[in-house]
């Protein structure tokens, strides 16, 4: 639910001055033609109650404007979320946007975890990585914990990057894990990277690399070093550059959080030249998927 906050200073550039405002720009990207229905069994036309509450004429489900929508994940009024979508854009660290928005450091946390899951919602792939047993499924639980995983060493996933026309895309390659890439290595002479936790490939098919995040049971000692220099490195994959530095600045880059990032990155990069905040506001405004 949607808490009433008193108001923040606004940033600079904002487009929402104060709570009602910022409403507004929320309701309508929720209900862009003003029309609303019920997130249970989509029937039109639901009846108002008091304290701001809709009720389905058709299966009686009581709700409210934001409810089933990514924004709802957090206790988070609509001007601190605005405040948060552009502290985002401008590529605040999760402290910095604490700071400016004045909220704790473990509220941001959750609210930029919810943002990236709302973009990764958009893509194409968004079932793999988040239908149950997929990567990403846990961190929709609140009451999940991630430390209590089990790590799959080898079983890793691995994230194809290709580029076209000055564009990125980022694939899950479920038929692919970190043994796969091992395996490439040692028996097809792959050369491989090591960056920290994270390996990338020399050039695989279509992909201009493969990519994916170890855990404390990978066996890099494993890995072969083979002459000669990958395509990503070798300024073939513009991405790649951009992305690097950006990944050394993310605390605590875990397997399962990875595409989160990676997704991220990717958005950053297609939309390099434009203002990022209306498009993490229409993913935030978005219905949180259902997957069976």
């Amino acid at each position: 639910m949607l808490y009433e906050d008193p108001p923040i200073a606004p940033q600079a550039g904002s487009a929402s001055q104060n709570e009602e405002d910022a409403r507004k720009e929320l309701l309508s990207r929720c209900w862009p033609d003003g029309r609303k229905f019920c997130p249970r069994c989509r029937s039109q036309a639901p009846y108002q109650l008091a304290g701001g509450r809709l009720r389905c004429g058709g299966c009686r489900y009581t709700f409210h404007d934001f409810t089933g929508r990514w924004l709802n994940e957090t206790g988070l009024s609509a001007l601190k979320w605005t405040a948060l979508a552009q502290a985002f854009a401008a590529e605040q660290s999760t402290r910095e946007a604490a700071a400016s928005v004045g909220i704790s450091y473990n509220t941001a946390f959750k609210a930029f975890t919810v943002l990236r899951l709302a973009l990764l919602a958009l893509g194409a792939d968004a079932s793999q990585l988040l239908a149950p047993g997929a990567p990403l499924h846990p961190l929709l639980d609140a009451s999940h914990t991630e430390e209590r995983d089990h790590f799959p060493g080898t079983g890793l996933p691995v994230y194809g990057l290709l580029s076209r026309s000055q564009h990125i895309f980022v694939d899950l390659l479920p038929e692919l894990t970190a043994e796969s890439v091992l395996h490439f290595n040692h028996n097809f002479h792959l050369r491989v990277i090591r960056h920290g936790s994270i390996l990338i490939t020399d050039r695989y098919k279509t992909y201009d690399a493969l990519i994916l995040c170890g855990d404390e049971n990978l066996p890099y000692h494993y890995l072969l070093r083979h002459p000669g220099q990958i395509f990503a490195e070798s300024g073939g994959c513009p991405f790649w550059d951009f992305s690097r530095p950006r990944l050394r600045q993310f605390k605590g880059l875990s397997w399962r959080r990875f595409p989160l990032y990676l997704k991220e990155l990717a958005l950053r990069f297609n939309l390099r030249d434009q203002d990022l905040t209306p498009t993490l506001l229409a993913a935030l405004c978005a219905p949180v998927p259902k997957f069976a």
